[in-house]
C-alpha cells in the first residue's frame, strides 16, 4: 500500500510539473510571437521590422527612412555575418525566456540589445547596452507598433 501511495504521489507530481512546463513554454512562445511585426520608436525616427523566417528571424533596422541593416539570422546564438551601416559585422541572437537578445559585433565594439514586448502587447522595450569600456550603461528605448517611414524612390 505504501509503494502505491509513493507511486501515486510521484505520478501526480510529474503530471502537475508537465502541465506547468507546457503552459510556461506555450506562454513563452506566444510572447516571442508578439515580437514579430513593425515597431516605430516612440518620440524618435528609428524602427525595427521583425519577421519569422524558416531558419530564425529576418530583421530590418531603420534610422529615419534608411535601412541600416537587413539580415536573416538564427535564434540559437550562432554568429551570422551581416552588414550594418555598410560595415561588416557579426550578429548572434537567442531567446532569454520571452525576450530576444541580440549581440552585434563590429570590430572590437560589441552592443547587446534585449527586445521585449510590454504587457499591453502594443509596445516594445529595447535595452541597448554597449559592452566596450569600463562603464556599462544601458539605454532603454520604447517602440510602438506601426508602419515605419520608408525612403521615396
Amino acid at each position: 500500500m505504501r509503494s502505491f501511495m509513493y507511486a501515486f504521489a510521484a505520478f501526480t507530481t510529474m503530471a502537475a510539473l508537465s502541465t506547468l512546463a507546457t503552459t510556461c513554454l506555450a506562454d513563452t512562445q506566444t510572447d516571442r510571437d508578439h515580437l514579430v511585426g513593425s515597431w516605430v520608436q516612440t518620440g524618435g525616427n528609428n524602427a525595427w521590422v521583425i519577421d519569422n523566417c524558416p531558419d530564425g528571424l529576418h530583421i530590418t533596422q531603420l534610422e529615419g527612412t534608411s535601412p541600416v541593416a537587413d539580415f536573416q539570422c538564427n535564434t540559437e546564438g550562432q554568429a551570422c555575418n551581416v552588414k550594418i551601416g555598410g560595415h561588416k559585422a557579426t550578429v548572434s541572437m537567442y531567446y532569454n525566456g520571452p525576450a530576444l537578445v541580440q549581440l552585434e559585433t563590429k570590430g572590437s565594439r560589441i552592443v547587446k540589445r534585449k527586445f521585449s514586448v510590454l504587457p499591453s502587447g502594443k509596445a516594445m522595450k529595447v535595452e541597448v547596452t554597449p559592452m566596450d569600456g569600463a562603464t556599462v550603461q544601458t539605454q532603454e528605448l520604447e517602440f510602438e507598433r506601426g508602419q515605419p517611414a520608408t525612403a521615396k524612390k
